[in-house]
């Protein structure tokens, strides 16, 4: 959903960013920085498991995605 959301996947977003296209880009840092956020707060999974409050920011991050995607729906 966030990448319908954002246009395309992160493959098409990384080739956009490197022809100059500062949307992309930004998309980029964005996807690198959230990784990193998750990893350093326990939300990534591992081959232990499930991060302890991973399962909560999945559910969190999805309503706050429908709610995104359901307010900017072109009507």
């Amino acid at each position: 959903l966030a990448f319908a959301l954002a246009g395309g996947c992160p493959g098409r977003q990384l080739f956009m960013s490197g022809e100059g296209n500062s949307d992309a880009g930004i998309f980029v840092l964005g996807s690198l920085v959230g990784a990193a956020v998750a990893h350093n707060f326990g939300l990534a999974s591992s081959a232990q498991g499930i991060g302890p409050h991973g399962m909560a920011a999945v559910i969190i991050s999805m309503v706050v995605l429908l709610g995104i995607g359901i307010t900017h729906c072109k009507r």
